[in-house]
């Protein structure tokens, strides 16, 4: 455990500078995943997951979750918008951190950051949680450690929107027992919401 935590404060102090210099975001960002998947690459998985490529149960399971994700953003964000919370500034200003801008913004997202994420806090995280304490308290576990990674932002909505895509991913791997279809339902969760249906409207 003493590693896990070693390496989890390696993670928030990454993306503590990513977040902090947000003039160097989209340098630093997907930097700082991929130094996260070299770390988790090296670390040995639990036995019960193991990694596959991507087979049409992936990418259409996939899609299939990752657009219904995408519609639970979408109705509390309408929602946001009929209630007067002073909360929907919190989702304009997400954009403005994590929105891309430039066309190499979307490769290093598509290549590195969707994956890396992933890798590291579902594969190895919440894998060596849920080897530790059981699959239930590995993934709410890694959610929370998910979501609190991103408490630099100083942006609540991100925070809450990290807890609750980290508790659909976490458990959508331990279910299908598969990476890649995890990494495919979070491509298509980012295609809608920061290509197709950006909601910042």
């Amino acid at each position: 455990m003493k590693k896990i935590f070693m390496f989890l404060a390696l993670a928030n102090i990454l993306l503590a500078v990513s977040f902090l210099l947000t003039d160097y975001f989209w340098i630093l960002f997907p930097t700082s995943l991929f130094i996260l998947i070299l770390i988790s690459m090296k670390e040995k998985e639990p036995t019960r997951f193991h990694d596959r490529l991507f087979t049409f149960h992936d990418i259409s399971f996939g899609t299939l979750t990752g657009t219904l994700l995408y519609g639970l953003f979408l109705t509390v964000y309408l929602l946001l918008k009929v209630f007067p919370l002073p909360l929907i500034t919190f989702v304009e200003e997400l954009y403005l951190i994590v929105g891309p801008s430039s066309w190499w913004h979307y490769v290093v997202l598509v290549l590195v950051i969707i994956p890396g994420e992933e890798v590291f806090w579902r594969r190895y995280l919440q894998s060596k949680l849920a080897e530790r304490y059981g699959m239930v308290t590995g993934v709410v576990a890694g959610a929370c450690l998910y979501a609190l990674a991103h408490i630099w932002t100083g942006n609540p909505m991100l925070v809450a929107a990290a807890a609750t895509a980290g508790i659909a991913w976490g458990a959508l791997y331990v279910w299908k027992n598969s990476l890649a279809l995890v990494i495919i339902s979070h491509f298509v969760f980012d295609l809608w919401l920061l290509v197709i249906f950006p909601l910042n409207f």
